[in-house]
């Protein structure tokens, strides 16, 4: 795995060599998940002049590693497809930078805009899934959602175009929280995709989040310490195959093999590692073409510069 980032300095900020860009599409989304960051009481205006200059300056300014494409849920944005030409243009393919999408994946059900992703420049997709119980996994959601089956599907065209699948798992209290759960996961898409992440849900107070969803998100959230106990629990059940420490800056990752299927495991992502006024771990840039070293849609950094 990749070794911890060089921080260097641009302007006042220091910059981590492994700067992702989140592209924040929207805060649409047909799903009803409690904890949703994307629930807020403000959200970002569309300004499309405004964001496509900000996608310019992001790669003017900064060397990015990869670019996460997010909502919200990402596709339901009417202009999906034109976004993602815009940043695959403005992406220098040479330095190797990739584009990835992070979904639910219940647009790519639909062979049309299946075949018009394959067709796109993405280069890789994240599938959001919270339980190996397709009942659970509906609840959580609140819609239906992707089965196994149609996730294994998905994988083998991704992977017959040269793309990868990974699955995005969150571990809170009572989903997921213990070697045998996260265990009987893993087999149950083991083959289906190329890597499963768990992510550790974190207690959310960001800009703006709905009450609601901040006291949910706190009172489900698994300490940090907690958390790394059940990590090294599960890496002693199986064994360690890699190991990254301050990735970006702040997060931890450690990677393990059950069944031949790769599980990624990272450790709580604790923010206030790194200091807003000074440090830039990731970018994000939202519809109203802010571009922030924040989860804040009101806040520029490229005055700075």
């Amino acid at each position: 795995m990749s070794r911890p980032p060089v921080w260097r300095r641009i302007g006042r900020y220091r910059v981590s060599s492994e700067l992702f860009l989140d592209a924040v599409f929207t805060s649409r989304c047909g799903c009803a998940c409690p904890w949703c960051v994307s629930r807020t009481l403000v959200t970002a205006p569309e300004d499309r002049p405004a964001w496509e200059r900000a996608v310019f300056d992001a790669f003017r300014l900064f060397d990015i590693k990869s670019v996460i494409i997010l909502g919200g849920e990402a596709t339901s944005d009417p202009d999906f497809f034109g976004k993602t030409e815009h940043l695959a243009r403005a992406m220098p393919r040479d330095a190797g930078t990739k584009l990835i999408l992070t979904t639910n994946g219940i647009a790519l059900r639909d062979e049309n805009f299946l075949d018009r992703l394959l067709a796109s420049g993405i280069d890789a997709v994240n599938i959001s899934r919270m339980h190996h119980d397709q009942e659970t996994n509906d609840r959580v959601f609140g819609c239906r959602t992707l089965s196994a089956e149609e996730i294994g599907l998905i994988g083998r065209r991704l992977r017959d175009t040269g793309r990868t699948l990974r699955l995005n798992v969150n571990v809170w209290r009572g989903n997921l929280d213990s070697v045998a759960e996260m265990e009987t996961f893993v087999r149950c898409f083991a083959g289906k995709c190329d890597a499963v992440k768990f992510t550790p849900l974190m207690a959310t107070d960001m800009f703006g989040t709905v009450p609601e969803v901040t006291r949910i998100s706190r009172a489900l959230a698994i300490p940090e310490n907690e958390i790394a106990g059940l990590w090294d629990a599960f890496i002693r059940a199986h064994r360690l195959t890699g190991r990254a420490h301050e990735v970006l800056g702040f997060v931890d990752y450690a990677e393990t093999e059950v069944v031949g299927q790769r599980v990624i495991l990272k450790y709580a992502q604790v923010e206030d590692k790194y200091d807003r006024d000074r440090d830039i771990p990731t970018l994000k840039i939202y519809p109203n073409g802010c571009l922030s070293n924040e989860w804040n849609f009101q806040k520029d950094i490229r005055p700075v510069f």
